[in-house]
């Protein structure tokens, strides 16, 4: 299998273009060279809409992740619509036999004071110790400021918190407190294609404009890669959590906040806590000596 240079301790990536693999595995995200195109932004946005028709506008002016529509048959459309559109242009964009775009979503920021998105990491979904945890971010319109676009807190998908579980919080309030003040604004045009790191935190402020900012979000496998879903020990801030080996249909369709495990495995039990100040201390020292490392060849 074909795969760049990893280093030590970095997992390959395999961005097909070195120069943006390099920046995704330094800062936790990379905007990628072109594009969806028009085409494949109006299709997506079809798609969306075709789906809020039938479940109706949420009118609670918060932040509306589309894994939370209620109806799991709407819930799939979107997997399988998402992975269809972007496939061919997202697949490409990585080496050959090493990635694939399975599924995908959506996220809509209404124009609203209460549409923040606080910081956070996403739970895991693949053993982080082997495989990367990447996903694509395409807004369907021009992504800014000013109406919520995200930031991202540089070098923190270093922290080493592998296991999060999605109803607790991975960091603890000094981290969160940073991210507010530290992490960088991504600005995009429609179409454009913004790889993050599920490890790294990211956040995005309310959506001061007058009108709706909907992104569709691929999800991407590395080839091989089992799916994982972590649950906590009854939402304790730290504990042991049970980590299940899930098939693609337990986040193509069915409820996130209570999903069926009866046929899921139970991989094990593994330890977690929020990480801390010295976490992120220790990402940004060692994204120091990477970069240092990288200068001296």
């Amino acid at each position: 299998m074909p795969t760049h240079n990893a280093g030590a301790g970095r997992l390959p990536t395999n961005l097909a273009d070195a120069d943006s693999d390099d920046h995704l595995a330094q800062h936790g995200y990379v905007v990628l060279p072109g594009g969806l195109g028009r085409g494949g932004v109006a299709d997506l946005a079809a798609l969306f809409r075709g789906v809020v028709a039938e479940v109706g506008q949420d009118d609670s002016g918060r932040f509306m992740p589309s894994m939370m529509i209620e109806r799991p048959d709407l819930r799939a459309r979107l997997w399988d619509g998402v992975r269809a559109i972007t496939a061919p242009v997202v697949g490409p964009s990585f080496l050959p036999a090493t990635t694939e775009v399975f599924g995908g979503s959506f996220v809509s920021k209404p124009a609203s004071p209460n549409s923040v998105r606080e910081p956070h990491q996403d739970p895991t979904v693949f053993d982080e110790t082997t495989y990367p945890s990447l996903s694509v971010w395409i807004p369907l319109t021009e992504s800014t400021a000013d109406n919520g676009t995200l930031r991202v807190l540089v070098g923190s998908h270093r922290m080493g918190n592998h296991v999060r579980p999605p109803d607790v919080d991975s960091f603890d309030q000094e981290v969160r407190d940073i991210a507010l003040r530290e992490s960088v604004t991504v600005e995009l045009e429609a179409g454009q294609l913004l790889v993050l790191d599920g490890q790294v935190i990211h956040d995005s402020p309310p959506n001061r404009s007058a009108g709706e900012r909907v992104a569709a979000i691929c999800a991407l496998r590395s080839v091989g890669a089992s799916m994982r879903m972590v649950r906590s020990e009854g939402g304790a801030n730290e504990g042991t959590a049970e980590v299940y080996e899930v098939d693609t249909e337990v986040y193509r369709s069915q409820s996130l906040i209570a999903p069926d495990l009866s046929r899921a495995r139970l991989v094990g039990h593994s330890p977690y806590a929020p990480a801390s100040r010295a976490d992120l201390e220790g990402s940004r020292a060692g994204e120091h000596r990477s970069a240092a490392s990288d200068r001296s060849r």
